[in-house]
């Protein structure tokens, strides 16, 4: 049976491959890898207050890596930015969005990469493709993030790939673009050693391995 990676306060139901609590007015959804926390009682003002005192912490063996403060549209914080006020003003301070305000928390036990790229994967598929900007954008970066991830790319490729998100972002009648940009922009910022210890891995003979862990 997986675990989720919160020790959650309340009940339990199984639906699936999930765990979900139903609370008083919010929910939590917690798989083998992944929290996601939606609707969160009014009056939450940070990150780290959602999962220590409504979801009970961590679960034993993770520890709180990063999180989404706006679903798959919020861009990725890392922990140590878990105290700033979700709201609007302060996460646009830090290049995220509130989104739909489906927190998504990641444990030391996730790649943040594999994450980034299962997000871009999405985006890919949603553009409409109205605008040239999404339509292109969307799946060089998806291509480019599986090339970084298999550790195939070259570690140049890194600033390429942020530099195209800033072509996207701001640059489509819809706010998908900007959606899109935004996982990579917080990947690189945030947790850019990741990205280049597969590269790194790749050339030296350890992705193998690394792909196992």
């Amino acid at each position: 049976m997986q675990k989720p990676i919160l020790e959650i306060k309340g009940l339990h139901k199984r639906f699936g491959d999930h765990h979900v609590l139903r609370g008083i007015d919010f929910s939590v959804a917690a798989g083998e890898r992944i929290a996601i926390i939606g609707g969160g009682p009014t009056g939450i003002g940070v990150a780290r207050e959602l999962i220590e005192e409504y979801c009970g912490g961590m679960a034993d063996g993770h520890a709180f890596k990063a999180y989404l403060p706006g679903g798959a549209s919020g861009g990725i914080l890392p922990a140590s930015l878990a105290d700033i006020p979700l709201d609007f003003g302060t996460l646009a301070e830090h290049d995220s969005f509130v989104g739909s305000h489906a927190v998504i928390i990641l444990s030391d036990r996730d790649n943040v990469a594999d994450a980034a790229l299962n997000l871009m994967r999405f985006f890919a598929h949603e553009s409409c493709g109205q605008c040239t900007p999404c339509r292109e954008g969307t799946g060089w970066m998806m291509r480019v993030m599986e090339r970084l991830v298999r550790g195939e790319a070259e570690i140049e490729e890194i600033d390429m790939l942020l530099s195209v998100t800033r072509q996207v972002e701001g640059h489509t009648i819809c706010a998908l673009g900007d959606a899109a940009a935004w996982p990579i922009q917080g990947l690189i910022r945030h947790f850019r050693d990741e990205i280049e210890d597969r590269i790194k891995a790749r050339k030296t003979g350890r992705a193998g391995a690394m792909a196992a862990e």
